[in-house]
């Protein structure tokens, strides 16, 4: 499995083959963002697309990174993550091991943490990598 940072100037070329992978967890969303706010923000450098790719299946699934800044420390936060079905255990374990593209990348410009928000169901691929469940979000409109 092979785990590419695209470039922001190569965005444009990429996202058709990307969209559909980004566009699943935004219909899981609270509706924070849609497709176009994804794609300006990956197109102005405000967020990261990593593609998943094995040699005989093609694109298994995408990951979109953002550096957030907290007053102490810096983090990846890693707000989409989309994949084929059942694909899920192996792109995680590829992408959040130490070796990870995306570690090192965080590594390289400073980051101290992951973070990411996820479903419960997601804590059984997490657990392994160290990762702890420190918040629950919730939410109430006020229309």
């Amino acid at each position: 499995m092979k785990l590419i940072r695209i470039e922001q100037n190569c965005i444009e070329v990429t996202w058709p083959y990307v969209k559909e992978f980004v566009q699943k967890p935004l219909d899981r969303s609270m509706g924070e963002r849609d497709i176009n706010d994804v794609y300006l923000s990956l197109i102005h450098g405000q967020m990261q697309l990593w593609v998943a790719v094995e040699d005989d299946e093609g694109i298994l699934g995408v990951c979109i990174t953002q550096l957030i800044d907290y007053p102490k420390y810096r983090s990846i936060s890693l707000p989409l993550i989309g994949t084929k079905p059942h694909t899920l255990h192996r792109w995680f374990d590829y992408g959040m091991g130490d070796n990870s593209p995306i570690i090192e990348w965080g590594k390289q410009q400073g980051a101290k943490t992951v973070e990411g928000y996820a479903r419960d169901g997601w804590l059984k691929f997490t657990e392994k990598y160290n990762f702890k469940k420190y918040y629950t979000m919730i939410v109430r409109e006020i229309e």
